[in-house]
């Protein structure tokens, strides 16, 4: 397992799902049910959201191959994604790359039945508030970066992890809720958005350096054999004899 890319994942994604201020979407959602249903709903929600996240790090590098895009042109696109995301979480805004309007209608309408909140917790939850656009395209660059198997693994472990500390939190949402105010969700908002940018920032990096390193192999060859055809056309090139002195007239 990749150590890296097991904290790459991790992070970005602690940052992109904000589990803990998420936890006040699920707290909303199951209101004052019981603490087994929670803990149920919990669980059902954790596993969707896994396996949306772990099929992105091992089938979507090859959804890219078949669109015929390059891994650094979606490294640049998929920072400039969690750039935007970022620079909103900052300013104190909503993640719109994880919501729907249709969703917000859910989550605004919802009444606290069980079977009502049952139907909401794939969609708008799991999917995609949760395991939207920015969390697949943050698991899919770290995977791109790290395409060895062992790079998947530790992608897949850091997917793994992240669900269940979210897992856990939805499961203690009635203990937390007493703690998580609106004030306490906008700090570790901001805190999110800080950890985005700067994850964002690499991203892009990654990907230029990448694009650029790729340009100049591709260059060098060709620079090479235009200076050697230009040395053999110079006057100055003279044909040496096999003691290396030039051939006497």
């Amino acid at each position: 397992m990749d150590n890296a890319a097991f904290l790459k994942a991790f992070l970005g994604l602690f940052a992109m799902m904000n589990p803990i201020g998420n936890t006040g979407i699920f707290i909303s959602m199951t209101g004052d049910l019981p603490a087994s249903f929670k803990a149920k709903a919990a669980l059902k929600v954790t596993l969707v959201v896994l396996v949306i996240l772990v099929g992105a790090v091992f089938g979507g590098t090859a959804v890219l191959t078949a669109f015929g895009i390059s891994l650094p042109a979606f490294q640049l696109a998929g920072g400039l994604v969690v750039l935007g995301i970022g620079l909103k979480m900052l300013g104190g805004g909503e993640n719109t790359s994880h919501s729907t309007e249709a969703g917000k209608e859910k989550l605004d309408n919802l009444e606290t039945e069980e079977s009502a909140v049952n139907s909401c917790l794939i969609v708008p939850l799991a999917m995609p508030i949760l395991g939207g656009p920015g969390s697949i395209t943050t698991v899919i660059t770290v995977a791109a970066a790290y395409p060895s198997l062992e790079g998947h693994i530790g992608a897949s472990a850091g997917v793994a992890a992240l669900t269940l500390v979210m897992g856990i939190c939805f499961a203690l949402s009635g203990l937390i809720g007493r703690f998580l105010t609106a004030h306490a969700q906008q700090i570790i908002l901001r805190f999110m958005g800080i950890i985005l940018v700067a994850i964002a920032a690499d991203m892009m990096l990654t990907g230029f350096k990448q694009s650029v390193g790729t340009g100049v192999k591709a260059m060098v060859p060709g620079i090479v054999e235009e200076v050697e055809q230009d040395l053999g056309n110079s006057p100055l090139h003279e044909k040496k004899g096999p003691d290396g002195a030039a051939p006497k007239n």
